[in-house]
């Protein structure tokens, strides 16, 4: 598995190999194509499955250090240059506590970075001291980096005003495609989070002792695995408001089930009964919230209700009949008086006498023979007659009107029925009025026997009963609102909560997707991120076994584990083969710093990385002779495809490198009073194999016949040093990739002419020219030195030695 393998490919041939069920697979693939593609996969629709950012992106090219140039800065004063040959070596560069060599580091991190690590957790009075005591106002950094293939360097400069803050730096950068004003168009500020090229020992104990999620961060994000880190975040991010959502429908339904049972309503009651299951009947719930208030199941709101819509005559209505009741009983009294009976006999006789008149003509009267009945009698008779007659008719009506008056009193009064008082228990309240009612209405029902007490009966008792109703109208109105009220008010969240709650099975059936997709990734994600992890961690086991020594401690690794806030770094160390948890407790300072090593050097050689460079300070702190020569061979190691730069003020490093004989160029930094900073090389491989050689062609010690071959041999080897770094020199200069500066030299291999042809001419087809050329170039002298280093390695060579020595260097000089 590489890290270029794009990650979708790989995600659906893992979830076809898992069976994963094409549901989940969707959201999975939904989720890696964006949050729109995630809720696209949920609700069931098209994904465009095209991930922004995944497979490999476009990367810098290769950088390495080409020369960085300090002037007023911390340690040093005026300008000063540090070059480095930039391709694949290593470099130390070594001064003591103070000389100014750290001041360069700190350059190259400031350059790039706008910061450096060593100032991290310093106060702010430290912070404040970067500027050079002697020279702060000439203040500035440049730092000249190598694009692989491109003849000119890249620079990145910044210059502080006098008087500005650190963060007050103008940045330029000159590049072949011209000036900028930022670093933005070298497009290195996410390779520099993720392979920081840069060490310091401050860094190498954070690694070890910072916090477990910072470490986690900083190893996974080298593993190119952000769009898996990004997926499942779109899927924690997916699902909080689903999570959020049910359980705010179970706290809901329980506070509204609570709530229920302070509403003294029937629905509120069955509607409490149906909120006690997890999962409520919402279709009856819907029936509940659909009857109108009082249902027939309601025996105490019904009886409200008739109380609410109690009929009772108009008292208007029933002072009328009060008073036609009086006024005709009056009117019956007056009749009586004149005695309307009597009246109505002598009418009768009246009417017999005239009908006698009638049928015999004037004549003595028949009865009392005295009086005579004749015309003038007829006249007057007819007039009395008629008096009587009306005189008994409005008798008989008022009589018959008392007889309907006081029926429809009795009959009023026993249509007035309210609630037995059994009834006031159930209805609520403290019935009051309604027992009011029923003791006017009670008292109204003694009804008199006389029309005229009658009708004061009925307007002295009538207006309690019709007052006594009024109230117990109101408060029955009164209950039924304020009953149907809280139940209205209820009701209404409950039907809101309905609504949400029909979504609830689709919900969590989503939910369960989200879940079920979450824990496949994490499954799939953790097995991708330790198959990428592996090489990492087996380069750090690799630095520890060189770095260990004599150390008890095994170093099985590392590995990644957890997510979220729980995220962290497992070393797998033990102590003498036993790892109770606390190994790293128990290391010494010198093991927890090669530990750092091992962890932190992986990370900044990955192969992914633009930086082809590495810039450690002062890596040496705290560890023993042993491990030294580790670090010596773990930095070689490196120095074979990386640009090394190691800042020290420990001289055990250098004379590690020299013991070792490892192939480095040593620069020493002298600082002289006022800042007055100077860079020299300590002893480059050319000069060491001629001071080599010459201690050897004047020793008197070795035999003649070991003499000549190690003298010629050291000389070779000088030659071919400095043929190297002409070849380095040229081929860099002209933007050559410097896989193919190796690749030329490798195929030169042990082959003097092929060396020389490279270095004079450029041309490794030239070998048989290299004779001439050296003599053209450095005198006859040359062309004989180059062929006794040719011949004397096998002992067919004899001559002036310390002559051989004197002409060799003349040649290496000549070629720097």
């Amino acid at each position: 598995m590489t890290h270029d393998e794009p990650l979708v490919e790989l995600l659906f041939d893992r979830l076809a190999a898992d069976g994963v069920p094409d549901d989940v697979a969707d959201v999975v693939l939904g989720a890696v194509g964006g949050d729109d593609d995630l809720r696209a996969a949920l609700d069931g629709r098209t994904t465009r499955l095209d991930p922004a950012g995944d497979g490999p992106a476009t990367r810098p090219a290769h950088l390495y250090l080409d020369a960085v140039t300090v002037a007023g800065f911390r340690g040093v004063g005026p300008r000063r240059t540090l070059a480095v040959r930039p391709g694949p070596g290593l470099t130390l560069v070594v001064g003591r506590n103070g000389s100014g060599k750290s001041s360069f580091a700190e350059a190259i991190e400031l350059a790039l970075t706008g910061d450096s690590a060593r100032w991290a957790d310093r106060n702010s009075v430290w912070r404040s001291g970067w500027r050079n005591l002697h020279q702060p106002d000439a203040c500035a950094i440049a730092l000249d980096l190598r694009m692989d293939g491109q003849a000119t360097p890249t620079r990145i400069r910044r210059a502080w005003p006098a008087e500005g803050e650190l963060t007050d730096a103008t940045v330029s950068v000159s590049s072949p495609e011209g000036e900028s004003g930022g670093l933005d168009t070298l497009g290195l500020a996410r390779p520099l989070r993720l392979y920081r090229p840069f060490l310091t020992a401050g860094d190498l104990g954070r690694l070890v002792t910072s916090t477990s999620t910072a470490l986690h961060d900083s190893v996974n994000g080298i593993l190119g695995l952000e769009l898996l880190t990004e997926t499942d975040r779109r899927l924690q991010a997916a699902a909080k408001p689903g999570d959020a959502l049910l359980k705010d429908l179970r706290e809901r339904r329980l506070a509204l089930r609570a709530g229920l049972d302070q509403v003294d309503d029937d629905r509120a009651r069955r509607a409490a009964r149906l909120l006690a299951a997890t999962s409520p009947d919402l279709d009856e719930l819907d029936s509940v919230l659909a009857e109108p208030v009082g249902g027939d199941t309601d025996r105490a709101v019904a009886l409200h209700r008739r109380l609410a819509e109690l009929a009772l005559p108009d008292p208007a209505v029933v002072a009328r009949l009060s008073q036609e009741l009086a006024a005709f009983a009056e009117e019956s009294r007056g009749y009586e008086e004149r005695q309307v009976k009597a009246s109505v006999r002598t009418a009768e006789l009246l009417r017999l006498a005239m009908d006698h008149h009638a049928d015999n003509g004037d004549g003595p009267c028949p009865v009392c023979r005295t009086g005579a009945l004749d015309g003038a009698w007829r006249e007057q008779a007819d007039l009395a007659f008629r008096e009587l007659r009306d005189l008994s008719l409005s008798a008989n009506r008022a009589a018959s009107q008392i007889t309907e008056l006081t029926r429809r009193a009795r009959q009023l009064t026993a249509d007035l029925d309210p609630p037995a008082g059994g009834a006031l228990d159930l209805a609520g309240g403290d019935g009051a009025a309604l027992a009011l009612l029923r003791d006017a209405v009670a008292a109204l029902r003694l009804l008199p026997g006389a029309p005229a007490e009658l009708a004061a009966h009925l307007a002295d008792r009538y207006p309690a009963v019709a007052q006594a109703a009024e109230l117990v109208r109101e408060e029955s109105a009164a209950y039924l609102r304020e009953r149907d009220t809280a139940w209205q008010a209820v009701a209404g969240e409950l039907r809101a909560w309905a609504a949400a709650a029909r979504r609830e099975p689709a919900l969590q059936a989503e939910q369960a997707r989200l879940k079920a997709a979450r824990a496949w990734l994490k499954r799939t994600a953790d097995e991708i991120r330790n198959a990428r992890l592996a090489p990492f961690a087996a380069h750090s086991q690799q630095i520890w076994r060189w770095l260990r020594q004599e150390s008890n401690v095994e170093f099985g690794g590392m590995t990644l584990q957890g997510s979220g806030t729980r995220r962290s770094v497992v070393f797998n160390v033990s102590v003498d083969g036993a790892d109770n948890g606390t190994a790293l407790g128990v290391m010494s300072q010198g093991e927890l710093q090669a530990l750092g090593l091992a962890t932190f050097l992986p990370r900044s050689c990955a192969a992914e990385s633009p930086f082809r460079f590495v810039v450690i300070d002062d890596p040496v702190q705290s560890m023993d002779p042993a491990k030294v020569d580790g670090l010596a061979r773990v930095l070689a190691d490196l120095a074979a495809d990386r640009q090394v730069l190691v800042f020290t003020h420990d001289s055990r490093l250098p004379d590690a490198v020299r013991r070792l004989e490892i192939d480095a160029q040593i620069l020493e930094v002298v600082r002289a009073e006022r800042s007055v900073v100077t860079v020299r090389e300590a002893a480059d491989p050319v000069s060491r194999y001629l001071s080599d050689a010459d201690a050897v062609a004047l020793s008197r010690d070795v035999p003649d016949e070991v003499r000549a071959p190690v003298v010629a041999e050291l000389c070779r080897s000088a030659l071919e040093a400095a043929c190297h770094r002409v070849v380095w020199r040229v081929r860099a200069a002209r933007g050559e990739p410097v896989a193919a500066t190796e690749a030329a030299l490798d195929r030169a291999g042990s082959s003097v002419a092929v060396t020389f042809a490279l270095a004079l001419f450029d041309d490794p087809g030239r070998g048989d020219e290299v004779l001439r050329g050296l003599n053209n170039r450095f005198g006859r002298g040359a062309g004989d030195a180059y062929q006794a280093c040719r011949k004397g390695v096998h002992g067919h060579w004899q001559g002036d030695l310390p002559g051989l020595v004197r002409q060799v260097r003349r040649i290496t000089e000549g070629m720097r």
